[in-house]
């Protein structure tokens, strides 16, 4: 509370007429930071979605498991196709306006940077009231196209307020912008699998892909998971169909650089799913279906500077800036599929159905020593 009359008293002293010392490349570097972070989620949050929901689909193409133990050994190959839904490729930016705390000691100079960005925001926040300021756009995720930005009010504050010159306002670039999307409609991975069975009806599945490219516009993008799937039909006397619950656990981390600000993105996510799929065969074809239940979270950063049209326009840069992101998505899916045994050669396709459409599809190859 000291410190909040405190800081009322120091504007209160200011004459009307004084012009206010702003360090302006202070101001951009954190005042970006909070529209940043403000953004950070709606931008990055469909890139870590549909990546690690594409990457964990395929997890099984049967459930068929033998009853008697035995060793055997799948090596198996998947590819996944996940697409971008409309609605993840814009969402609505927003602009910052809240005072932020000022928990440092009086005149120091993070105390004065505190000072100069909530003077600013006072300001923006007369402009809105004044109808010269939105403080909602579209704009674009990390999947869209041109990304949009605010308007710095300078008429208004040119004309309303006396205590930030002209200078002092050229010094500012004309808007605030939001980073570009890379235009993309669908994500694809493919992973190596290794499945290891039987022990009880159970088998054990392991997927692993070091750092790679799949596609430039997602990055890098590496992940482990592992699985156990046990066929508990096995324990009936002749039903009609085979039918397992599968538990999986998939880790990823994705590194990127997206836009003309090459914004770097980073994220490690976990996720976790459980599925209960049946099939059944017939000669050589053995159609499977499948219902899952997958949970994500996710921790992240979003690291950005300016573009380089906005460097030109005031004639300085910003030092790089972090934000932490952090997201979780639950979500329901369907699968319907197809098996075709070829000897011990299996080739699989299927359907995903949830909010993303993914297709899936491999070439698995079985060794029975």
């Amino acid at each position: 509370m000291k410190r909040v009359l405190f800081t009322l008293l120091f504007l209160a002293a200011i004459p009307a007429h004084a012009q206010v010392d702003i360090d302006t490349k202070a101001l951009l570097e954190d005042y970006s930071r909070e529209l940043f972070e403000a953004n950070a989620t709606g931008f990055m949050s469909p890139l870590v979605i549909v990546t690690n929901v594409g990457a964990n689909d395929a997890f099984y193409n049967s459930a068929y498991v033998p009853s008697d133990n035995s060793f055997y050994f799948d090596i198996s190959v998947r590819s996944m196709f996940a697409f971008v839904l409309d609605d993840e490729r814009t969402f609505t930016g927003k602009l910052p306006l809240a005072d932020q705390p000022n928990p440092h000691p009086p005149l120091s100079e993070a105390w004065l940077r505190v000072i100069q960005l909530n003077y600013f925001k006072a300001q923006l926040r007369g402009a809105v009231a004044a109808g010269e300021l939105e403080t909602e756009v579209r704009t674009a995720t990390v999947f869209g196209d041109e990304g949009n930005g605010f308007t710095i009010p300078k008429d208004y504050i040119r004309e309303n307020v006396a205590g930030i010159d002209s200078a002092t306002l050229a010094r500012l670039p004309n808007q605030l912008s939001l980073t570009d999307g890379t235009n993309q409609d669908y994500v694809v991975a493919a992973v190596p699998q290794l499945t290891i069975g039987s022990y009880y009806s159970t088998e054990l599945l392991l997927r692993y892909i070091p750092p790679v490219v799949f596609d430039e516009n997602v990055g890098k993008f590496s992940f482990f998971g592992i699985a156990v799937k046990h066929a508990f039909t096995n324990w009936l006397d002749d039903p009609p169909f085979n039918a397992a619950l599968q538990i999986a656990y998939q880790t990823s981390s994705i590194t990127n650089e997206v836009g003309v600000t090459r914004a770097k993105l980073e994220a490690e996510t976990d996720l976790i799913a459980f599925n209960l799929h049946a099939s059944r065969r017939w000669r050589w074809i053995e159609p499977y279906v499948g219902l899952s239940f997958e949970s994500l979270s996710s921790e992240g950063s979003y690291t950005f500077t300016l573009p380089q049209n906005i460097k030109d326009e005031i004639g300085y840069d910003i030092d790089p800036q972090t934000v932490p992101v952090s997201l979780s998505d639950n979500a329901m899916k369907a699968t319907i599929g197809v098996t075709a045994h070829l000897g011990p050669m299996q080739v699989f396709a299927s359907t995903g159905i949830a909010k993303h459409m993914i297709f899936s599809g491999g070439i698995a190859y079985r060794f029975a020593p």
